[in-house]
């Protein structure tokens, strides 16, 4: 086994020392080539800044409520493709060049600076911008230019989020407030029109409408008191009536007369006729006055006291003349106490017939009372909801703005590089020597396996079916045959 390893050691050997001008020139040649490579290309330089993106407010617990995650992690992919934007691109060419050139940015020049800007996140809060040039005394400058415009790209969304979420909830809190003062006004307006409608008057309705009722029964029974007095002072004053008492004493002395008349006289008689046809009338003028005295109105009153004076002139000894007047004040006074209870009846109905109106439109208006004041709890609720997320935006910007400058800390600023990135020139000889020795095995490996030379003995063995006793060295024969000069010039390996 060792024998065999020494063995294919020797055959390697000594293919390579037959092929040793085949892997010695590209050794030779390409360390020239790769030093003239590494003088003629273009010296590369790389420019870099590193941001922290800092969230102190996040890790405080008092203050984690009203900050606003910048999720970098989240972003990451759409920040780097919006870095290679075109417009953002363009603008920060457009920064750098200024006013100093009016050409404008073509899609080359964009494409070239793309390729030249990678974004890298480190961490979860950590990036790392890099700019690659072969003009190292600009870099500085566009990575300055490149990391601002990085940022604000970064910080915008939570700038216009709060920006625009404090104008909306101002906007809608304005709205709702004048829906709420509306709504209130119109609650307000429907209690003063339904003031004894109302839920809280409905158990002081019912309680009012019980006396009320009470008080009307009451007033109906002093009603038909009062009446019945006035009726019965009127049938008094009928009895007393000083009118009446003299027909009657004239009826009872014509009727004296006219029986007498008939004891003397027959119904014929004209002094008889003439006393009965005085009678007739006498009673008929009886029955008128009781008529008009049953139905006594003012203009009677007043008839009567005027009557009642003259009477008093008439006669003398008083007796007839203050019984009448005296009734006549107590008619009047039971009349003046009738039309009082009417009135008060009256007013008391009415009364009565609004407070039923009003308890049999209770539901309706409790209804509408209830939809109003869930308009005012609902419009209070959204008010105070949008006033509870305005105040917390306010919060939010004003913590935003306050933590502005220490939101990002740049570790690492832009800098003029001064090394290039390219290899030196040790680098490109070595790697020439390396790929001179990798291109000569190579070349010394094909031509080998293709190589239909005997170099082996174990070949010769193969072919001719006996063993080698030994191998001759090559002989030198100026004068023999074509022969045997072939044989002597055949190609015959010395490891034979």
């Amino acid at each position: 086994m060792q024998n065999d390893i020494f063995l294919n050691l020797h055959h390697i050997i000594a293919a390579g020392w037959r092929r040793r001008y085949t892997i010695v020139l590209p050794i030779i040649i390409m360390p020239f080539i790769a030093a003239l490579v590494g003088v003629m290309s273009q010296k590369t330089y790389q420019n870099h800044t590193t941001l922290l993106v800092q969230e102190t407010s996040r890790m405080n617990p008092f203050l984690e409520d009203f900050s606003v995650s910048t999720q970098l992690k989240e972003r990451m992919t759409a920040l780097k493709a919006l870095l290679h934007s075109r417009h953002v691109l363009s603008s920060v060419i457009d920064e750098i060049n200024g006013d100093i050139s009016d050409k404008p940015t073509t899609e080359a020049d964009i494409a070239r600076l793309s390729s030249k800007l990678s974004v890298q996140l480190i961490g979860s809060d950590m990036v790392k911008i890099a700019y690659k040039d072969s003009n190292p005394s600009e870099m500085k400058r566009t990575l300055e230019v490149v990391s601002k415009h990085f940022l604000n790209k970064l910080l915008a969304p939570e700038k216009s989020s709060i920006g625009a979420s404090e104008d909306f909830l101002k906007s809608q809190l304005e709205r709702h407030h004048l829906a709420l003062i509306a709504a209130e006004n119109k609650l307000s307006a429907f209690k003063s029109e339904n003031v004894d409608r109302l839920p809280e008057q409905y158990q002081y309705n019912v309680k009012t409408l019980r006396e009320l009722g009470a008080l009307r029964e009451e007033k109906l029974a002093s009603l038909a008191g009062a009446k019945a007095a006035l009726k019965s002072l009127s049938t008094q004053l009928l009895k007393t009536n000083p009118m009446i008492s003299s027909v009657e004493e004239t009826i009872m002395a014509r009727t004296a007369q006219l029986a007498i008349l008939k004891s003397k006289y027959t119904d014929s008689h004209s002094k008889v006729i003439t006393l009965t046809k005085e009678l007739k009338r006498l009673e008929s003028q009886r029955d008128s006055i009781l008529k008009e005295t049953n139905s006594l109105a003012n203009t009677d009153i007043e008839k009567l006291w005027q009557l009642a004076t003259n009477l008093t002139d008439q006669y003398e000894g008083g007796i007839q003349r203050p019984l009448l007047v005296s009734q006549l004040e107590a008619i009047e006074q039971a009349k003046s106490r009738y039309q009082q209870l009417e009135q008060e009846l009256v007013h008391v109905t009415a009364r009565v017939d609004q407070l039923k109106a009003n308890l049999e439109q209770f539901g309706a208006t409790e209804q509408q009372l209830t939809e109003l004041q869930r308009d005012i709890a609902t419009n209070k609720q959204v008010y105070n909801d949008l006033l509870k997320r305005y105040e917390m935006a306010k919060v939010t910007g004003a913590l935003g703005r306050f933590e502005e400058s220490e939101r990002i800390k740049i570790i690492d600023r832009p800098f003029v590089p001064v090394t290039p990135m390219t290899p030196p020139l040790s680098i490109y000889l070595i790697a020439g020597i390396l790929g001179g020795l990798a291109i000569g095995l190579c070349a010394a490996f094909l031509l080998e396996i293709s190589n239909t030379k005997i170099v082996k003995r174990e070949i010769v063995e193969n072919i001719v079916g006996v063993p080698v006793i030994t191998r001759l060295p090559r002989f030198e024969f100026a004068h023999q045959t074509g022969s045997q000069n072939a044989i002597a010039e055949a190609p015959v390996d010395r490891e034979l």
